[in-house]
């Protein structure tokens, strides 16, 4: 790690860039982003065993981060973590309902389990979450992968001439956890938006988006290998990735069992999960009885919202780093 590190950077960088950056270099990035991606999911999952209720909390803990910001209150990793509980911003479940595309009865019905098991606590003055909940909340690796896919994505940057310098997984990560607050904020809220809009628009719910992600992911790896042994990565594969994907789908592909050791979710409701995405067209079974990605019009609509979700990726990745606002010496 470099002995000193400046809290700018010499020039502030445009979301602009870093969509051309993406864009131009999407294979190698999309890889990081989609290992970052299963890595906050499967953890999330592990947490409690049902994304809703992880799904509310982050959302608490998120609203309770922006209130920070209003009186510009801002808290490092350890100065976060090592306080017994902390007070959150008093919310409606109707809102929470809303934000996160589920029922108000799921909604009422989750936190009062949150409450049972002693994450939440209410008194007459105030809404709490105790130490117990972020102690298992305390996302080392998930700001270690977020760090990695910024300092890639920084290199590329440094090598277009967009920041003067390139910065270490090292440094990326101290950073982080020094503007904690701020900086993890702005990664919630992208995850809940876009994640919450994948449920929303394709899924239903956020266990079946994990189970589609995990079989992209494979899919995506593989991918990976073939242009990187080739040495060759086709023009603007940004636009041509769906296709690219969908040409391996003869060659591998995951099983129900594989499904749920990688992701933590009981078979049985993976074999159900699966049951979905094949009867709506999301997964195929290929001729060796793996699920891969179908080759149709639904996966089509959600091609349609990977593309539009890389300029939201350009915006979150220009936030983190423009809020870290380094540079080395």
């Amino acid at each position: 790690m470099s002995k000193e590190i400046r809290l700018k950077f010499s020039t502030e960088v445009d979301v602009s860039d870093v969509y051309n950056i993406l864009a131009k270099n999407y294979i190698e990035i999309i890889t990081d982003y989609f290992e970052l991606q299963r890595i906050w999911l499967n953890n999330a999952y592990i947490t409690f065993k049902d994304l809703d209720k992880y799904f509310i909390l982050m959302s608490l803990v998120s609203k309770t981060f922006d209130s920070y910001a209003e009186y510009f209150i801002k808290y490092n990793f350890d100065q976060f973590y090592n306080v017994d509980q902390y007070e959150i911003k008093k919310f409606n479940i109707v809102n929470i309902a809303k934000d996160l595309s589920i029922s108000k009865e799921t909604a009422r019905r989750k936190i009062l389990e949150l409450e049972k098991i002693g994450i939440i606590k209410k008194n007459k003055k105030a809404v709490v979450i105790n130490r117990k909940a972020y102690n298992l909340q305390k996302p080392s690796t998930s700001i270690h992968m977020i760090s990695k896919f910024l300092a890639n994505l920084s290199k590329l940057l440094h090598k277009a001439n967009i920041i003067n310098q390139q910065i270490s997984n090292l440094d990326m990560e101290l950073l982080i956890k020094n503007n904690y607050t701020l900086c993890w904020n702005y990664f919630l809220k992208f995850q809940i938006e876009m994640l919450t809009t994948f449920k929303k628009k394709f899924f239903n719910d956020y266990e079946t988006v994990q189970i589609w992600a995990m079989i992209v992911y494979n899919q995506n790896l593989s991918l990976t290998k073939k242009f990187k042994a080739s040495n060759k990565y086709p023009d603007k594969v940004k636009d041509t990735y769906l296709d690219e994907l969908l040409s391996l789908t003869e060659t591998l592909g995951l099983n129900a069992m594989t499904i749920s050791d990688l992701t933590g979710i009981p078979r049985p409701t993976v074999i159900r999960k699966l049951k979905f995405l094949v009867d709506n067209k999301f997964v195929d079974k290929n001729k060796n009885g793996l699920y891969v990605v179908s080759d149709s019009n639904r996966v089509k609509e959600v091609d349609k919202y990977r593309l539009e979700n890389v300029n939201k990726i350009a915006e979150v990745s220009c936030k983190l780093f423009n809020a870290a606002r380094i540079r080395k010496s």
